[in-house]
């Protein structure tokens, strides 16, 4: 999803509101078995003290977390006691763990590596059912070339904001 950003000091502002009013309230806070991959420990605060006053019924995974602590979120996510597992890609990258249970995965923010986001899509429980979203802005131009290639990344940035690309 193309989120309008006219000035890269707003580009954490719109982001977040974006995933506020257009994804989570009409959405996301309906949905069964999501991850939600935030683009930085900044991002990750936010989306966790937001997760937080929703009341939303969610578990957490950062780089720094005990080994305990990680255990404990993997198995009520999987085990569906929790709807959403809020994760950095941090995490992601460092500890490489295979995330199961996984229907629905939101990008806030571009991955900055490619192996990310094909580490968290082979891992869905059921691929022909699972849906991606990605939010960005036109500052994330180089992350979006490395996730689709320059000429759909071109399209993308280029196009209208509020727009939703479908590739597969």
């Amino acid at each position: 999803l193309h989120v309008p950003c006219k000035l890269v000091q707003e580009h954490g502002d719109q982001l977040f509101e974006t995933f506020c009013s257009k994804y989570w309230k009409p959405l996301g806070s309906s949905l069964e078995r999501l991850v939600i991959v935030a683009n930085s420990y900044y991002s990750f605060l936010r989306l966790r003290r937001f997760l937080r006053e929703e009341g939303a019924s969610f578990c957490s995974a950062f780089e720094y977390s005990s080994n305990s602590d990680l255990s404990k979120a993997r198995f009520r996510f999987f085990h569906g006691q929790r709807r959403v597992l809020l994760v950095t890609e941090r995490f992601l990258w460092y500890r490489r763990y295979k995330l199961k249970g996984v229907d629905y995965v939101l990008f806030y923010g571009p991955p900055e590596t490619s192996d990310i986001y094909e580490d968290i899509l082979n891992n869905v429980r059921t691929p022909s059912q699972c849906n991606s979203m990605c939010l960005f802005t036109q500052f994330d131009g180089f992350a979006i070339e490395r996730l689709v290639g320059a000429e759909r990344a071109r399209k993308m940035l280029t196009s209208p904001p509020g727009k939703v690309f479908v590739y597969s």
